[in-house]
């Protein structure tokens, strides 16, 4: 019976992809892959689902969706057509093998288990880099941590170190007299994290950047004044928006990573 297998994800996918080819190569079947990405509404899901449901074989469907609706929407299709899903939340070798009905070639599960936290990493990176610098505000709703601070407060440098970690990152710049996205404001407090920053240092900084991009250092983006003003519109955001404020100034990445990590694990644990 012919074996096919489907990737969909709602980013590039680099992840789960990863773990899918790895996982299949510790059997020794042909199967036929099926590649779905930046996967965002429920209409195009619904439309693969179509399509996996005209093929005829064993099905096996790996994913890393984020809506939770899209991913009700795959088990319930998954159980009513008795086709293995697999995410970063359920992978297993074993539920591999008994769907198939054959052994791994390579039965090194230490090995296996490597496999599976690198993808999670490089799913987790993927999303960090998808929605940087709020490019995209639906992945507010399914992230794990949320970072805001005005430019140049390490938002982005921090968000991909979680990332490294296996952390689903989103992170929001807060711009002086800019409206903040409502979607702030309607995930867990307790997932967002302020930067802030003394003002000088945060003008060092941005004269620096100003000086790498060859434009005027007579910019309002250094001006300290300016400066001020806008971690003090920032930092009244952060209050209404009842998160915890660090201040990064004089923290490394890893320590400001470490302090994040510590209090979220409390909430997605």
């Amino acid at each position: 019976m012919e074996l096919f297998v489907y990737i969909i994800s709602d980013t590039d996918g680099v992840g789960i992809t990863q773990l899918s080819r790895n996982a299949m190569e510790k059997f020794n079947v042909g199967y036929k892959e099926n590649l779905y990405v930046n996967i965002h509404d429920e209409k195009s899901l619904r439309n693969i689902l179509e399509e996996v449901d005209k093929d005829r074989g064993l099905k096996i469907i790996f994913n890393s969706l984020n809506n939770p609706g899209h991913n009700k929407a795959l088990k319930e299709f998954c159980k009513d057509y008795s086709i293995l899903s697999i995410d970063f939340t359920s992978y297993s070798l074993n539920k591999i093998s008994n769907y198939l009905g054959i052994n791994p070639t390579n039965k090194d599960y230490l090995e296996d288990d490597k496999i599976y936290h690198s993808s999670k990493r490089i799913d987790a990176i993927d999303f960090a880099i998808k929605y940087d610098d709020g490019k995209d505000f639906r992945g507010l709703e399914y992230c794990d941590i949320c970072i805001v601070g005005v430019s140049r407060s390490s938002k982005t440098p921090l968000s991909v170190y979680l990332a490294s970690i296996g952390y689903k990152v989103s992170n929001i710049p807060l711009v002086l007299n800019s409206k903040v996205p409502k979607e702030l404001f309607e995930i867990d407090s307790r997932k967002i994290f302020g930067l802030t920053m003394d003002y000088d240092r945060l003008a060092q900084l941005r004269k620096a950047r100003l000086n790498v991009m060859h434009l005027a250092k007579s910019s309002t983006y250094s001006d300290v004044e300016y400066i001020k003003k806008e971690l003090a519109y920032a930092e009244e955001i952060m209050k209404d928006l009842d998160c915890k404020i660090i201040d990064v100034t004089n923290q490394s990445i890893e320590e400001t990573s470490d302090y994040i990590i510590s209090n979220i694990e409390k909430v997605i644990n």
